[in-house]
């Protein structure tokens, strides 16, 4: 970490030995529009502030080069079947707890993140953006340094690991809490994808991707062996998926969204898409087979009256479970064909939510936001009980700009979560939120 901080003050200092002009603080209405290319450049979450305070510019405006921070010190106390990650309240995640265990006091520091905004040659063609941040999100509140952005921008390509094409980001509602509503398909890992703006105002995105496939050993059900080696929570029957096994993936999934904004990019509506080949191993025939994996998806927000608007998103396939939040993991991209060992089939999932957000000018925001998962695996009798079949996930905060350094939050969280035996597991959470960016 000191190496880290040690090597970007170094490169500041000899940077700005070079300029013609020195450190410049950037504002919204900054003159040289540097603000708006920042912005441009970064991943434009709405829960992180990803554009400093400060740019340093370059001799003859050539480049930029920002970089900034956010500590974020949140407090949660949960009650019913507390989750143990203080920072990702993952409805899939919930199970049963044992009496007199109900409740428990988090802190964490985790979502804290150091970022760097590179931009060369802005406003021409050969623009060429970086960007490149890291977080200290970890299992447990304990803090663990993970990359959480790294990618380059250059004439509508951007390659990296940032953010899939199946993702609406903007769309993702304003929250303390780090997962965000269970039904989202915020996606990140290495992929490459071009953007193309057309039409009046240039009111029209097209965007095409090659997403690394996602398929991992988690994202199936195979086997009880496979399970158990797996350590899955929930059991499998011997003769379930027997005759099967998980092989490397092949060809990328690939992702695609059209969009049409309007009201100065304010409201949009987004139409996406997604395809992937899910491979897998036939152990009786000795033969690799693959089954065709797709999901469609709208999201978008709409200005409503004033202050109030509303961001939302459906999303509806067979065999992209793992591109939905909360059924990362539950092995529920391929399941077994009932009986016919060797064979595994792809399962209908959907999910959705809602989000209403009033703004009160510059002093602070309120959201509300529900959600909802569903997933539809065949019913392998009594031992497949645990299998999740569906989840909701309900929120609401209220955020204040103290000062335009500091951000304090107050939010409530409600999540359950249902197996396909009709068991029911639900969590409470209220989280408290001190966020300092600079």
């Amino acid at each position: 970490m000191k190496k880290i901080l040690l090597l970007s003050s170094a490169a500041l200092l000899a940077l700005s030995a070079q300029a013609q002009d020195a450190v410049r603080f950037v504002t919204t209405v900054d003159s040289l529009n540097i603000y708006n290319i920042m912005v441009e450049n970064a991943p434009q979450n709405p829960n992180i502030k990803d554009v400093s305070r400060f740019t340093l510019v370059g001799k003859d405006s050539k480049f930029y080069l920002g970089m900034g921070a956010n500590v974020k010190m949140v407090g949660d106390f949960d009650w019913g079947a507390p989750l143990g990650n203080p920072n990702l309240f993952v409805t899939a995640d919930l199970e049963e707890t044992a009496k007199g265990n109900r409740s428990q006091t988090l802190f964490s520091i985790g979502q804290s993140n150091l970022y760097w905004n590179f931009v060369a040659l802005p406003g021409s063609k050969n623009q060429v953006g970086l960007f490149f941040d890291i977080n200290f999100l970890g299992t447990s509140s304990k803090p663990e340094i993970a990359i959480h952005h790294a990618y380059l921008k250059y004439r509508g390509f951007t390659a990296g690991y940032i953010v899939s094409t199946f993702t609406d980001i903007k769309a993702d509602p304003i929250a303390i809490d780090f997962a965000g509503p269970n039904a989202i398909t915020f996606i990140r890992h290495p992929n490459i994808y071009y953007t193309y703006k057309f039409g009046k105002d240039k009111m029209w995105t097209a965007q095409l991707g090659l997403d690394m496939p996602l398929a991992e050993k988690g994202d199936y059900t195979e086997s009880m062996e496979e399970a158990a080696a797996q350590g899955k929570k929930f059991s499998r029957p011997l003769t379930v998926g027997a005759g099967t096994s998980y092989v490397h993936q092949r060809m990328p999934d690939i992702p695609l969204f059209i969009q049409r904004a309007w009201a100065g990019n304010r409201g949009w509506f987004r139409f996406s898409a997604i395809f992937r080949d899910l491979q897998y191993r036939n152990d009786i025939l000795q033969k690799n087979r693959g089954e065709l994996g797709w999901g469609i998806k709208v999201s978008g927000s709409t200005p409503i009256v004033g202050g109030l608007s509303g961001t939302w998103q459906a999303v509806y396939g067979k065999g992209v479970a793992s591109y939905i939040q909360d059924l990362t993991n539950e092995g529920l991209d391929l399941v077994p064909v009932k009986n016919e060992p060797g064979k595994l089939q792809t399962v209908k999932t959907w999910g959705a939510y809602g989000t209403l957000q009033y703004n009160f000018g510059k002093c602070a925001v309120w959201n509300f936001t529900y959600s909802q998962v569903r997933a539809y695996a065949p019913d392998f009798g009594s031992e497949w009980s645990g299998m999740y079949k569906y989840a909701q996930y309900l929120t609401s905060n209220l955020i204040f700009n103290v000062s335009s350094f500091a951000q304090v939050g107050l939010e409530y969280l409600w999540g359950q979560r249902v197996n396909y035996s009709g068991s029911k597991v639900h969590d409470n959470r209220l989280m408290l939120m001190l966020n300092v960016s600079i």
